[in-house]
């Protein structure tokens, strides 16, 4: 084993300047299985001395080392490289994922895939990137508009899907950044995995640095990442009000900052939805899929009433095909929350909700014996839910789904905005005038029609939100510009 290589053992490393070190304090923490409550690693907990190590190797490699110089062929090998190993790996990642997360070895598998296509896509744009020229202006002087990397990159990720890591770092990597990570205490398996897989790829030392915390030292070390003067950006996926806290911390030296936060979606339903069974059961998994654990989860369902009456027995039996199990087992299609905290905070919402609003399935823990041990909580349907309640305005992070309804295009618009949040949305019509009213409307950074969180047709596009739901964009050519500035060059070449 050299000494670069991450050890097999129990105990992981963080990974700063190349090499698999311990925190400075000697601490460790469990992440324990939400499924089983077995112990899944144990990794170092942080703080922010780690987090200096960590911002000076970066630095460091920003300002003196060579990847950004790399020729950009080199540089987009590295990235092919890279996705063939997560590849080869696919299994493994899964599985780690899996089991930290809590949600399905089958979700999870395409979130591998989906990094490895986030590799080779950035290392297209590495090379056929082209910056601009101003010429013809005066015969004696040509402009250059030159975009070069915004620098040192704090990065801290969410736990519900570790391997997004790839939608920051592989623009900030491309763009020759340098970067700092600091996965979620609940989920670094993986992404000290990928950090692996990017040094055996022939990333160069301090490009890529990895340091894990326990929950209390979190915010001190993303405070200590965000709030530093050695780093030039920082990017955060969580919610609101950490992304409020990353902000703050930022303002010191006016770093860029780009957030992906939260959202409350909207599902809207049309009287003429090309298919009422098709979109019933998109309308159940947008809730459902990673137990309502995600920023894009479709938690407000708006229908036509006209056709309320004949959508919620279909919305109800797909829900009832939903198989709440074992995250590696193959036929499990909801895991458990992530965290028992997180379990009492939905607990907690549906009680509220159930004061001011009508429950139609869920609502409660499961009762069977084999799922005791996990936290579980039921798929989740109010209907008749006020406009104003917490059910129908906040981010839950659970499988709880909100039931309005409304009676033309513009209240259905109307009620979609009614969010401070604005980050995805989706529609279900026949009719061309509804969709494109609907999209051009609706305050959101991405929308659906005939479909929600659908990605498999168009790929690479921009990800983001408006409102509180964020600032700046993930993926295609727009993720790559959050990462880079530009510079004007005005060269007289003859007096």
């Amino acid at each position: 084993m050299t000494h670069s290589q991450q050890p097999d053992m129990a105990s992981q490393k963080n990974f700063i300047n190349g090499n698999w070190i311990e925190a400075q304090s000697g601490r460790t923490y469990q992440r324990l299985n939400p499924y089983d409550q077995s112990i899944v690693g144990v990794y170092q907990d942080s703080d922010a001395v780690d987090a200096e190590l960590a911002i000076d190797a970066a630095r460091l490699a920003f300002d003196t080392g060579p990847w950004r110089k790399t020729p950009a062929e080199q540089r987009a090998a590295v990235f092919k490289r890279a996705a063939q190993l997560l590849r080869e790996r696919v299994d493994e990642l899964a599985t780690i994922m899996a089991k930290e997360v809590g949600q399905p070895k089958d979700e999870q598998l395409k979130f591998v895939s989906g990094a490895a296509a986030t590799l080779e896509y950035y290392a297209g744009l590495i090379v056929s990137r082209r910056d601009e020229a101003v010429y013809g202006q005066h015969a004696d002087a040509i402009g250059l508009v030159a975009k070069e990397p915004v620098g040192v990159v704090g990065t801290l990720t969410a736990w519900n899907t570790p391997l997004s890591v790839a939608h920051k770092s592989c623009p900030a990597m491309a763009a020759g950044c340098t970067l700092v990570v600091k996965p979620a205490h609940q989920s670094p398996g993986a992404i000290l995995k990928f950090a692996e897989i990017l040094q055996e790829a022939g990333l160069p030392p301090g490009v890529f640095n990895v340091l894990t915390s326990a929950l209390d030292n979190g915010a001190v070390v993303g405070q200590a990442i965000a709030g530093s003067d050695k780093v030039d950006m920082v990017t955060f996926t969580g919610s609101s009000r950490t992304g409020s806290a990353v902000m703050r911390a930022a303002a010191g030296n006016l770093k860029r900052v780009k957030l992906e936060l939260g959202g409350k979606s909207p599902q809207v339903v049309f009287a003429d939805a090309p298919s009422l069974s098709v979109a019933a059961a998109s309308c159940a998994k947008g809730f459902v899929r990673l137990a309502g654990q995600s920023c894009q989860a479709g938690s407000r369902l708006l229908i036509e009433r006209s056709i309320k009456d004949e959508f919620i027995p279909l919305l109800l039996a797909e829900i009832e095909k939903v198989k709440m199990g074992d995250p590696l087992a193959a036929d499990t299609t909801c895991g458990p929350l992530v965290s028992e905290d997180q379990l009492v905070r939905v607990e907690a919402f549906v009680a509220d909700g159930k004061k001011t609003s009508r429950l139609l399935v869920g609502g409660h823990r499961p009762v069977d014996a084999d799922l005791s041990r996990g936290f579980f909580f039921e798929p989740t349907v109010f209907d008749d839910v006020p406009l104003d309640s917490r059910l129908a305005q906040e981010e839950i992070f659970g499988p709880v789904l909100s039931i309005l309804t409304f009676d033309s295009v513009e209240e259905a618009i109307e009620l979609a905005n009614r969010s401070l949040f604005g980050l995805v949305a989706g529609c279900w019509t026949q009719d061309l005038g509804t969709a494109m009213a609907f999209a051009q409307e609706v305050r959101a950074g991405m929308v659906w029609v005939n479909g929600y969180r659908d990605n498999s047709i168009l790929k690479h596009m921009p990800v983001g939100g408006f409102k509180q739901s964020g600032i700046g964009r993930e993926m295609g050519p727009e993720g790559l510009d959050e990462f880079l500035e530009t510079k004007s060059i005005m060269i007289r070449h003859r007096l």
